[in-house]
C-alpha cells in the first residue's frame, strides 16, 4: 500500500517511521532568507525531506494496481467508454484472462460495482467524466450538493440501514433496483442543483501547485512522448535528472513506457488503441 502511495502521487516521499524524529529536528533547524519566495522555501523543505528517505522496498516493486498487466486492463476497461453497461462487458473479456491476476481483480471489481446501488454507480461515472474539468473549488462545492441531494434518496437510508442497523446484515433493496432502470434525468438531477457551500479560502486551481515535488505524472510523460524525439533510455534519463534523482521515478517511468509506448528506429511512439 505504501509503494502504491508513492507510485500513485499520493505521497510525496518515501521514509521509514524510524527517521521521523530526525526529520522532525531537522525540519525545526530550516532557517530561510527573508527574500526567499513561497516556491524556494518549498524547494528547500523538500531537499530536506529527500535527505531522510530510505528506499522503496525491495520486495515491493511497481505493480497492482498501479502497473503491469492489471493496470493495462483498468486503461483497457474505464478509459474506452462513459457507459457502465460496456465498462461491465468489458469486464466479463478480462475475467476470461489467462491471468490470474486479471481475472482476480475483474471479477472482483464487477462484484463490487454490481453490489453498490445503480444510481450512485452511474452518478459516480458521470461524476469522474465530468470531474475531470471542475477546479478545486468548483469540486468541492458540487460533491458537497451531490452528497446532500444523495442524503435524500432512499438509496442512502437503505444502504446505511442493511449494512449498519439491521442484525444480521441484509442485502440491500435499492430504488431502482437495476443499472438499465437509472434515468439520464436520475443522474442529471445530481449535478443540476446550483452549489451553494461557501470555502473559507478563495485559492482555486485546476492543475495541482505542488506536483512538482511527487513522481512525475503520466500526462507529463504522454507530452515528452508525443514529442517524439527520444528513446526510452533517453526518456528516463531526462525525468530522473529533472526529477533530483527521486527515488521511484526511475521505476514508474518505466513502467509507463513498457505499458503505453514502442520503440521503433530508436524513437518512442505511443501505442494505438488496441495495439499489444
Amino acid at each position: 500500500m505504501l509503494t502504491c502511495c508513492s507510485y500513485s502521487g499520493i505521497a510525496t516521499h518515501y521514509l521509514h517511521s524510524s527517521s521521523l524524529p530526525d526529520l522532525e529536528a531537522r525540519l525545526g533547524e530550516l532557517q530561510f532568507k527573508d527574500t526567499a519566495t513561497k516556491n524556494e522555501r518549498l524547494k528547500i523543505i523538500n531537499l530536506t525531506i529527500e535527505e531522510f528517505t530510505t528506499g522503496l522496498p525491495h520486495d515491493q516493486p511497481i505493480g497492482t494496481p498501479i502497473g503491469g498487466k492489471v493496470r493495462e486492463s483498468i486503461d483497457y476497461v474505464f478509459q474506452r467508454s462513459n457507459d457502465i453497461e460496456a465498462i461491465l462487458a468489458a469486464l466479463d473479456e478480462c475475467v476470461l484472462s489467462d491471468l490470474e491476476e486479471v481475472k482476480a481483480w475483474a471479477a472482483k471489481t464487477k462484484e463490487t460495482i454490481t453490489q453498490r446501488s445503480p444510481t450512485s454507480v452511474r452518478v459516480t461515472l458521470q461524476q469522474l467524466r465530468k470531474g475531470q474539468r471542475w477546479s478545486i473549488a468548483e469540486t468541492f462545492r458540487r460533491e458537497h450538493a451531490m452528497a446532500c441531494k444523495f442524503m435524500e434518496h432512499p438509496d442512502f437510508v437503505e444502504g446505511v440501514s442493511s449494512l449498519l442497523i439491521r442484525k444480521p446484515r441484509t442485502t440491500p433493496q435499492w430504488q431502482p433496483s437495476e443499472l438499465s432502470k437509472v434515468t439520464d434525468a436520475d443522474v442529471d438531477a445530481f449535478f443540476s442543483a446550483e452549489p451553494d457551500l461557501e470555502l473559507l479560502s478563495t485559492a482555486d486551481y485546476k492543475e495541482y501547485p505542488h506536483a512538482w515535488v511527487g513522481l512525475p505524472r503520466e500526462k507529463d510523460l504522454e507530452h515528452f512522448v508525443n514529442k517524439g524525439n527520444a528513446s526510452r533510455d533517453k526518456t528516463i534519463e531526462h525525468f530522473v535528472s529533472a526529477n533530483g534523482g527521486k527515488l521511484g521515478t526511475k521505476e514508474k517511468v518505466a513502467e509507463f513506457l513498457d505499458r503505453r509506448t514502442v520503440e521503433e528506429n530508436g524513437r518512442l511512439r505511443w501505442k494505438r488503441d488496441g495495439e499489444e
